[in-house]
């Protein structure tokens, strides 16, 4: 089912030859806080064929949409010149650019894991489509734009080629998000701005559900002498 939300949104594909879609990329990555140094193994992604990025724009048809543009670029002025739709590939599948432009104001990806590490997880070896880093400007957190990103990115991956019967996602656990010295390293002084609600709980109000957990999946340094076991939670949601 579609979100309410959804109209509020586009998608147009990332352009990942584009050095000005990269360096975007780059600048909303320090704006979200993580996976800034993992951009050029996306780049190496997307030339094979796998992991693809979609820009999330503002609809056109959004009421005061000049305003909430204006409250996205005023916070975040190195990204109030626009981009060109250039992208001519979607997973090595060529498009047609309409060279429109337009401001993102955030973006998110969709990816099929190899079938063993799905099956590993105790997702089914097809079906399995997964959304992968959903960020969304923070100066227009509370907005429904996420939610609108998540039901086109879902239904993006319902169609051909990807055919999804089960949207997976992996995110912080919400204990990881609430105990305090790990808030402090994540939301402390020169860290991200708190959110509103976990991730967990935001994701379940999309209708996802906890599939798994998985404590100590990799190492976060935030700082120098500072290692930090991430715990993980999986989740789903059928779409079949």
């Amino acid at each position: 089912m579609e979100s309410k939300h959804a109209w509020k949104v586009e998608l147009l594909p990332w352009d990942h030859s584009s050095p000005d879609h990269v360096q975007r990329m780059y600048d909303q990555r320090v704006a979200c806080g993580w996976r800034v140094d993992e951009v050029p193994s996306w780049i190496k992604d997307a030339q094979k064929g796998g992991k693809i990025f979609y820009w999330v724009l503002l609809s056109d048809t959004l009421p005061d949409r000049e305003k909430v543009l204006e409250q996205h670029t005023s916070v975040y002025p190195k990204e109030a010149s626009p981009l060109k739709d250039t992208a001519t590939e979607i997973r090595l599948v060529p498009r047609e650019p309409t060279k429109v432009e337009f401001i993102p104001i955030g973006h998110v990806a969709l990816d099929i894991h190899e079938p063993e590490k799905d099956v590993k997880l105790g997702f089914p070896a097809t079906g399995t489509v997964w959304v992968h880093q959903l960020y969304i400007s923070r100066a227009l957190h509370g907005g429904g734009f996420g939610a609108g990103a998540m039901s086109k990115i879902e239904a993006l991956a319902t169609r051909s080629p990807m055919n999804a019967k089960i949207i997976a996602l992996d995110t912080l656990s919400k204990e990881m998000q609430t105990e305090p010295e790990i808030r402090d390293l994540l939301y402390g002084k020169g860290g991200i701005p708190l959110p509103v609600i976990s991730n967990e709980d935001w994701y379940i109000s999309q209708g996802y559900e906890v599939h798994r957990r998985q404590k100590n999946a990799w190492t976060w340094s935030p700082r120098e002498g500072i290692d930090v076991p991430v715990n993980l939670v999986y989740m789903k949601k059928s779409v079949a």
